[in-house]
């Protein structure tokens, strides 16, 4: 006992010949308040130490450290799964935008003017498994109701050679892509 009470002070009297060599080296003087004050917290713990051995709370107290810390953690890779799953979602709705944006801008190049583009894509591959379009005559270019019809039929014949070049561009299944003219 005597000679752990003999090592204790002798921690101690290292401890103060540091603290007082570090306050002696400080450049400034401006700084020796916060250097103080956090080796005081050192030389509190070290002061404390025997006390917490003799009634072992030092294993209590790193137990229910070790405890907290393992339920940071947890929470931090919970809080970092969520987003991660965020991040995902946003990712592909924004790809899935894209796509879609993509789509009518090709529509429009060809002179279709598109009422609806819907485009779904496969999570795991982020890739694009289906595609609706809608597109509909430009009523303000036809006068008689024959012309309509013709005018929906040519519609119609254009998107079909649409719907295998988007076949080819996205891989997507011909069937998987619905082309409809709106009456």
């Amino acid at each position: 006992m005597t000679e752990w009470i003999y090592g204790w002070m002798k921690g101690l009297a290292f401890f103060f010949i540091f603290m007082t060599a570090v306050l002696n080296c400080l450049p400034d003087q401006k700084y020796r308040k916060y250097v103080r004050f956090f080796l005081g917290m050192l030389l509190l713990i070290l002061m404390t130490g025997p006390l917490l051995e003799l009634f072992r709370l030092d294993e209590r107290l790193s137990r229910t450290a070790g405890r907290n810390l393992l339920e940071a953690e947890v929470e931090s890779m919970e809080n970092a799964y969520q987003m991660e799953g965020l991040q995902e979602e946003y990712l592909y709705q924004g790809y899935q935008a894209e796509i879609e944006n993509q789509i009518r801008n090709f529509l429009t190049e060809q002179g279709i003017p598109a009422k609806s583009v819907e485009a779904e894509l496969e999570p795991e591959e982020m890739k694009v498994s289906s595609i609706k379009i809608r597109a509909s005559v430009d009523r303000d270019k036809v006068l008689y109701q024959s012309e309509l019809k013709e005018e929906q039929e040519k519609l119609e014949q254009k998107l079909e050679e649409i719907k295998a070049e988007l076949s080819e561009v996205y891989g997507t299944e011909p069937s998987h892509i619905d082309v409809a003219v709106q009456k």
